[in-house]
């Protein structure tokens, strides 16, 4: 069972769910998965993957300021300010190391941390994510960002998904503007470079059909020194979702 809980962080809290090991004793000892969703998803998009990882080791997640039901302070924000927020999370866990599991937004986010906070991050699983992006892809994250403060969280689901899917987005859209515009900023301050520094293991897996294409994968994967790059064939952007019992095995393996 997974126990949820708000994390105070004084300027706004955050909602996080808390699975211990099914099997008591499992991962005693070991660091714990701490997983970070996308852009405008939830810590409810972890259920499938979360459940089968807390089969290993702890494993806790986190809606993102701004996002599900956590809050957020008034922006603009630094990447900085939302790795930030995840070593708030592990000090008041008392979680000394963790291996940061992180999708798309939340893949920027875990590689953030692990540059401005090396000593707290033992290892990093990035599923569908990237360390840089082109100048049409910050003007399309500036055009979302106008959206959900125009329009709310209609003007982003409408921004990122179309005027006719049926998705919706949770949260506080003028945060979610401001967390959006720190994405943009890969354009003009990429990951790439600093990724160099970074000494521990970096599992990257990435759909054979994400929008983004396995090459920002492999990207990450060519700037890292300890990394191990895995495409899942005929998956899209979603991983977790579409083949959670496949990246629940590459995480075992990989942890092993």
């Amino acid at each position: 069972m997974a126990e949820t809980r708000r994390i105070d962080l004084g300027t706004h809290s955050l909602r996080v769910t808390d699975r211990a090991p099914r099997v008591a004793g499992e991962g005693a000892g070991d660091p714990p998965f701490v997983c970070l969703h996308g852009l405008v998803d939830t810590l409810e998009i972890w259920d499938r993957l979360a459940g089968a990882l807390s089969e290993q080791r702890r494993t806790i997640c986190v809606d993102q300021r701004g996002h599900g039901e956590s809050g957020a302070p008034a922006g603009p924000y630094a990447r900085e300010d939302l790795a930030a927020d995840v070593i708030g999370v592990l000090d008041a866990l008392g979680i000394e190391r963790a291996v940061l599991v992180g999708h798309s937004m939340g893949g920027i986010i875990s590689m953030t941390t692990a540059v401005a906070y090396p000593d707290r991050v033992a290892g990093m699983v990035l599923l569908g994510t990237a360390s840089r992006c082109n100048e049409r892809t910050a003007k399309w994250y500036e055009r979302i960002a106008q959206a959900g403060e125009a329009d709310g969280c209609d003007g982003l689901a409408r921004a990122i998904y179309g005027d006719k899917s049926k998705r919706r987005v949770t949260g506080d859209a003028n945060a979610i503007s401001a967390v959006t515009r720190t994405l943009a900023s890969l354009y003009t301050d990429p990951l790439t470079p600093k990724l160099e520094s970074l000494d521990c293991p970096v599992l990257l897996l990435v759909g054979e059909k994400d929008p983004m294409g396995p090459r920002a994968s492999e990207i990450i994967a060519e700037a890292l020194p300890d990394s191990t790059l895995q495409v899942l064939p005929g998956c899209g952007h979603w991983i977790h979702v579409e083949a959670s019992d496949e990246v629940r095995a590459a995480a075992a393996a990989w942890i092993g």
